[in-house]
């Protein structure tokens, strides 16, 4: 892992002060993106559908993984 951050740093020295400030910058938001995405659990679809502005009207009551399931079994046959 030395290598690659020796490498970088090398690479940093050469831009200008401006871009490689804005690299830093870029590659910080993706970090914290990522860590972000690790801590979040994934939720029920139910509760993801429930909330969804385009949908609304989903009974939040309903297990909707449950659902979905069922109907594919449905169609599958």
């Amino acid at each position: 892992m030395k290598s690659i951050s020796l490498d970088l740093d090398r690479e940093l020295a050469a831009l200008d002060q401006s871009t490689a400030a804005q690299f830093k910058y870029t590659v910080l938001a993706m970090m914290r993106r990522v860590k972000a995405g690790q801590a979040r659990k994934a939720q029920p679809f139910a509760e993801r559908i429930a909330r969804h502005p385009a949908i609304g009207t989903w009974p939040a009551h309903l297990d909707g993984d449950k659902h979905i399931s069922t109907l594919r079994d449905e169609w599958s046959r």
